[in-house]
């Protein structure tokens, strides 16, 4: 009965039980026995009742600490450990009865059979895991809140923002993102191997175009120990990753982080924490950023970028014939006798001019002297022949005195008229009187770096033509005084199959494609079409149709003596046609897929297709089949353009990158990084020394083709892709056309190294074009599409719903646009 009365009353001593007895129960249960507490909760789930004995204090501290942390009252609990002063040990620890070893057994920091993240108050400095509402959280919680799950989760919500942000902030996010990227997946390999390869594979390719070597060396690690195998994998590993962002978008990016904190933008706040190495500025610039990255895989990482923009180009004009200038400079000194054109720059020095050689130009006062001595030698020859009339009946002496008198009188000519020595020494004038830039890329490429068929009579007529055009030509060197006028064709009644749009460079051609398969060629000045090779089209026809394709016309090209046209197809072909008859010559076949653009050469002969396969492809007139491949490109090849000297090709792609290729070897030796959109345009300045880009997002991107690196950038066409740019005679102005129906003229040299003084007195329009620009675009798309011009703008012509397919500068600087309007 006794025992039954112990056992429903369980926290009382049983009756009649000495104390000796009950210390002899203590000494016979093994030191590795779980605490009193512990037990008597493991017994109360099984229904058993608790065994006998009294609670110390410490038995009833750790009791009331594991009721609170289970009911979650923290505050409480850390005021209680506070107050208690003393660390939590196992039941009856401090008693001396153990007397097997007559020793106190060690303490332990942690008790048993408490919480883990339940830390003694005698260790502070190991705190709990706590949320942001100073809960502790289970290891549990912290294991799933820190899954790989939830790392790639975290990583495409902040991927989707920094898509979605604004522009002007875009870059620099971008920018950020990449080292992001590769420490997450660092940790995920740690993590789970399986998730980390498609967290990988997934995100990988927004960074192989910038990045490449990189990402095909991180591909094959698998484990920790391929991350300590691997020399890209531990650099990041075992250092901080240096990136240059600006304080407004680091701001906004922490922001971000930690408004969506709760899930994953902690993961993302302690990668940062952990292996970046902000620098904050106010502005980035390129210089900045040249410190950026891990300075261990710089020399292997970045190697192929940095190899393939320091390879050496030349870019000076194509080196002209000898014998070839000297017939020109003959016929081109004949015309200057037949003129005796005094107010202007003769044939023969312009054309040394358009070819960057010196000419010796007399100062205004020896002109004023010619003439006047011009005048007085005529005056002395009607005196002459009075002279001579009145003296036919003269004898022989005073014929004599008269040839003495005579030889004096030109002798004292002579000396008089004689220049002094000030007058003698003349020196050589350039184009523009302008000291040229000393750069070793500024040669010119060798006589026979291309092979070129031999020049005819048409060369020399068309030659002596630009000649006399760039004399005439209109001067926009200084766009401080006069902005350049726009003839705007535009077409109707094309029910939107309009595709392409070129001018020749005569300006008295327009060729458009069709998705019809059909070319229209149009006469611009209203000269008939018609010859007597072609009976069927009326002599004063001003349109003819070409039909040869069997799909879209996507892009058409004439050749520089106006005589050929070559076109591109969806049909996987580019024809060649002439303009004399009307009727295709060729079809080159090589391309697997649609050639989205095609090119004529400067120099003639040559052409130049870009394709949906990837690659570029060179070709030759006489030749069925491509002279080059040029194959690097990771998506579409979407335009191509020469070079002006024609020994190097330009390609933009959607894998948003322009490279530029050698023509003599097939190599790619320019790379051009950091646009945010495929590229649709491109166009080389005069000179050859800038490239200018058009994206598809509305940004023009100018370059230094010597070095490789971005001048700046400009915006103006909101966020409508560019279709076409083209820049003026003296480099200076450049033209752009686009979706957003206008055409756009800006400054080059405003902002960049090479900039002119700014006027006193500037007229309206240098003052830039931004207000107008951007009350257009509100009118136009509402103010969500509107971007901020850059102050590089200086003027805008807007069509009223016409996209601008075609812009060009004539050889005279007169600019052309063209387009199809749309209903």
């Amino acid at each position: 009965m006794a025992q039954n009365a112990n056992s429903k009353r369980p926290g009382t001593p049983p009756q009649g039980q000495s104390q000796q007895q009950q210390q002899q129960q203590q000494q016979q249960q093994p030191q590795s026995q779980q605490p009193q507490s512990q037990q008597a909760q493991s017994q109360q789930q099984r229904g058993q009742p608790r065994p006998n004995g009294p609670f110390s204090a410490s038995d009833l501290n750790r009791i009331v600490l594991e009721y609170l942390n289970k009911k979650g009252y923290h505050r409480t609990e850390a005021m209680l450990r506070a107050e208690s002063g003393r660390t939590l040990t196992s039941p009856n620890k401090q008693s001396p009865a153990n007397v097997k070893t007559g020793k106190l057994p060690e303490p332990k920091t942690t008790p048993a059979g408490v919480d883990k993240n339940a830390k003694p108050v005698s260790n502070p400095a190991i705190p709990a895991k706590r949320d942001s509402s100073s809960a502790v959280v289970s290891e549990e919680q912290l294991k799933e809140t820190t899954s790989s799950e939830n790392y790639i989760r975290a990583y495409s919500m902040l991927k989707n923002w920094v898509d979605s942000s604004l522009e002007i902030y875009k870059p620099e996010l971008q920018y950020i993102l990449y080292p992001i990227f590769i420490y997450l997946f660092l940790i995920l390999v740690s993590k789970n191997a399986l998730h980390a390869r498609r967290f990988f594979d997934r995100f990988s390719p927004d960074f192989k175009i910038n990045h490449s070597s990189e990402i095909n060396r991180l591909f094959s690690v698998n484990s920790v120990d391929h991350i300590k195998e691997n020399e890209v994998a531990n650099a990041f590993h075992t250092n901080r990753y240096k990136v240059t962002i600006s304080r407004t978008t680091l701001n906004l990016l922490l922001y971000f982080l930690n408004e969506n904190e709760g899930v994953g933008g902690s993961l993302i706040i302690s990668a940062i924490n952990q292996h970046l190495d902000p620098n904050v500025v106010d502005t980035v610039t390129s210089k900045d950023q040249l410190a950026d990255g891990i300075k261990v895989i710089e020399s292997s990482g970045n190697a192929d970028d940095s190899d393939i923009n320091t390879a050496k180009v030349k870019l000076g004009p194509y080196p002209r014939d000898q014998e070839f200038s000297k017939e020109i400079e003959t016929e081109l000194k004949i015309r200057d006798d037949q003129e005796k054109r005094s107010d202007k720059h003769t044939l023969v020095q312009e054309y040394k001019v358009m070819n960057n050689e010196p000419y010796e130009e007399p100062t205004p006062d020896i002109k004023e002297e010619e003439r006047e001595k011009e005048k007085e030698k005529e005056k002395e020859k009607e005196k002459d022949k009075e002279n001579g009339e009145k003296t036919e009946t003269s004898g022989a002496d005073d014929k004599g005195t008269d040839d003495k008198d005579g030889e004096t009188e030109e002798k004292e000519e002579t000396n008089e008229t004689a220049p002094t020595p000030k007058t003698e020494e003349k020196k050589p004038v350039t184009k523009a009187q302008q000291p040229q830039l000393e750069d070793a890329n500024m040669e010119s490429p060798a006589l026979d770096a291309l092979p070129l068929p031999p020049k005819t009579t048409l060369d020399i007529k068309l030659e002596v033509q630009r000649v006399k055009e760039s004399r005439d030509a209109i001067k926009l060197d200084n766009l401080q005084l006069a902005l350049p006028s726009v003839c705007m064709y535009t077409f109707h009644n094309t029910n939107r199959d309009m595709t392409s749009l070129e001018f020749s460079d005569d300006c008295r051609l327009a060729a458009a494609g069709f998705q019809d398969s059909q070319i229209k060629l149009f006469s611009l000045d209203g000269s008939p079409l018609g010859n007597r090779y072609d009976p069927d089209l009326p002599e004063d026809a001003t349109s003819k149709t070409l039909v040869g394709h069997s799909g879209t016309v996507y892009s058409t090209s004439f050749s520089p003596d106006n005589r050929y046209l070559v076109s591109s197809s969806e049909d996987k072909t580019v024809r060649l046609w002439s303009l004399d008859t009307h009727s295709a010559l060729v079809s080159y076949k090589g391309h697997n897929h649609p050639v989205w653009d095609v090119k004529f050469s400067p120099l003639g002969h040559y052409f130049a297709t870009a394709s949906h396969d990837h690659t570029a492809r060179l070709w030759s007139c006489d030749h069925i089949y491509p002279l080059r491949i040029f194959a690097g490109h990771l998506n579409d090849v979407d335009c191509v353009s020469f070079h002006p000297n024609g020994c190097y090709l330009f390609t933009g792609s959607s894998d948003k990158t322009c490279r530029m290729w050698d023509i003599a070897t097939g190599d790619c030796v320019r790379l051009f990084l950091g646009l945010t959109a495929p590229v649709i345009s491109t166009c080389v300045s005069p000179d050859g020394r800038w490239l200018s880009t058009g994206s598809e997002d509305g940004i023009i991107n100018v370059w230094d083709i010597g070095t490789g690196k971005r001048l700046k950038q400009m915006r103006g066409h909101g966020k409508n892709a560019i279709y076409s740019l083209a820049y003026c005679k003296e480099g200076n102005a450049l033209i752009s056309g686009g979706a957003d129906h206008s055409v756009r003229v800006w400054d080059l040299k405003k902002a960049t190294t090479e900039s002119g003084p700014e006027p006193e007195q500037a007229f309206v329009g240098y003052l830039g074009d931004v207000t107008g620009s951007i009350n257009q675009d509100i009118k136009e798309y509402g103010r969500r599409r509107t971007v901020i011009p850059t102050n590089d703008l200086v003027a805008s012509f807007y069509t009223k719903k016409t996209p601008v397919f075609k812009v060009k500068f004539t050889r005279s600087n007169l600019a052309l646009a063209g387009g199809a309007y749309r209903d």
